[in-house]
């Protein structure tokens, strides 16, 4: 039974009506053994969870402690993002958790409510990031500018923390000529690092994991953390596992989705279960004076629809440039320390999702066909926030080797190569990593001189054809 909407009532509340005979029984009197009812009550979802040990609640705030948390997002019940399935049925039935957000009274931090054990998340994992030639490239501008900011030469040793399959640390050995160790818990990224002469500890990052890089490789002068702060429980040890690894003048660097574009640009889909935490200038601050370290740099970047890239040291090492307290001054500024900013968010969100859907639904009314392209996080949680399927969806086109042939969590939406775009071509492909549109739209250039149109989801829903001027100036 599905109840959607209305008064949450139990099974047996709905049968006595039709039967006043029907009687209640205990789970011991059952014909069959099943789980006890969670879907009536978070609470009882969680405790039925947590024996299982592969969730647990969120009640305090994993920056300053404080228990003053205000749930303002509540998405729905949302699989993994990236669990992919060897079959729809599969895919539909996967093990559902509840994706929403709250917001700390006291520091400002937005984070989810529950989390997921990282192992579940992370040992295999699907995404690649070499295969973005986009972020390929922004990794090489990345080793280029933060090797100027740091005089990085050939005897410096630099450290990626969850580097994936070694993409940055490639271009740092290319650009600089330094030594690099690239840390990934994830077995099968971890071995396509290796392959391409990136050396791999297969282990999540943590004091043990710090320590050994110091007595097998010495003390890297450069930490780098792109786009893995915001998967971190324990921010405390993940920061100070860095501090006892650093050189005495080295720099963490970390680069993460910046909350304040993520809210401006409406970016709801950047919400899943990896994403723990939706991170403010002034929260990190917090953390990291109370470790003995500061931020002394931070420089905006358009990559991933708006990050941080924030670099941070031993307090007095580096001097301090003006850029983050004008960073942290804007925050305050445009009300991001109130929740009412955040409430805000929330029902621009659901208006968002539910102009999608209308638009959607319209055109597939009207006979049309439609695809997506990219398997992503963020497009899975919009598929699944939308309730899209493969009733809407035809397919999703994806270049990552491991995607294809799968399906899509939740959705059971087929993961197919690019080839399909020529043989079974949609009216309208969905983008749904819409902020690395330009680079797809580039690459399926035979697509869109046929005819075929592209639907930008985020902020706002728009179609565009090739060659477009939106396509030069409204695209990412």
């Amino acid at each position: 039974m599905l109840n959607i909407g209305g008064p949450r009532r139990t099974l047996y509340e709905y049968a006595s009506e039709r039967n006043p005979k029907v009687r209640k029984i205990s789970r011991d009197e059952a014909p069959h053994d099943s789980t006890a009812d969670s879907s009536l009550n978070l609470d009882r979802w969680a405790d039925l969870e947590s024996r299982l040990d592969v969730v647990r609640e969120v009640n305090a705030c994993r920056i300053c402690g404080s228990k003053d948390l205000l749930r303002y997002m509540d998405l729905g019940m949302m699989p993994l993002a990236n669990s992919f399935a060897d079959s729809a049925e599969a895919a539909r039935q996967m093990r559902r958790f509840p994706m929403q957000v709250q917001f700390c009274k006291d520091c400002s931090l937005s984070q989810l409510t529950v989390v997921i054990d990282p192992e579940k998340m992370f040992s295999n994992y699907a995404y690649r990031s070499s295969i973005n030639k986009a972020y390929v490239k922004h990794c090489r501008e990345m080793a280029k500018s933060v090797g100027e900011l740091l005089r990085l030469g050939e005897s410096d040793l630099v450290v990626d923390i969850a580097g994936n399959d070694g993409a940055l640390l490639a271009e740092f050995k290319n650009e600089l000529g330094v030594s690099v160790v690239n840390v990934d818990p994830a077995r099968n990224l971890a071995e396509i690092a290796e392959s391409h002469g990136v050396p791999t500890i297969c282990e999540f990052w943590g004091p043990d994991v710090a320590a050994k890089v110091v007595e097998d490789h010495g003390r890297p002068r450069l930490i780098t953390a792109t786009n893995v702060f915001a998967h971190v429980d324990d921010m405390h040890v993940f920061v100070s596992a860095a501090q006892d690894c650093l050189h005495e003048s080295g720099a963490l660097m970390l680069e993460f989705p910046y909350c304040v574009d993520f809210i401006e640009q409406r970016e709801f889909d950047t919400i899943y279960f990896e994403h723990l935490s939706y991170v403010l200038l002034e929260p990190l601050r917090r953390l990291v004076e109370s470790l003995g370290m500061q931020i002394f740099d931070v420089q905006k970047q358009d990559i991933h629809g708006g990050t941080v890239r924030v670099f941070i040291a031993r307090q007095g090492t580096h001097e301090v440039q003006s850029s983050v307290a004008d960073l942290i001054a804007r925050e305050k500024q445009d009300g991001y320390h109130d929740v009412s900013i955040y409430e805000s968010w929330n029902r621009d969100t659901e208006n968002l999702i539910g102009d999608l859907v209308r638009n959607l639904a319209d055109l597939k009314k009207g006979g049309a066909k439609i695809a997506a392209f990219a398997a992503s996080a963020k497009g899975n949680t919009l598929l699944n926030a939308c309730r899209l399927d493969a009733s809407t969806i035809d397919y999703i086109v994806d270049d990552t080797p491991e995607k294809i042939g799968k399906f899509s969590p939740g959705n059971g939406i087929p993961i197919v190569d690019r080839d399909i775009l020529a043989s079974d071509a949609p009216d309208y492909l969905l983008i749904l990593s819409w902020n690395f549109a330009r680079e797809i739209i580039k690459v399926t250039a035979d697509y869109g001189k046929r005819g075929g149109k592209y639907i930008i989801p985020i902020p706002s829903f728009r179609i565009i054809e090739a060659g477009d001027e939106a396509n030069n100036g409204g695209v990412r």
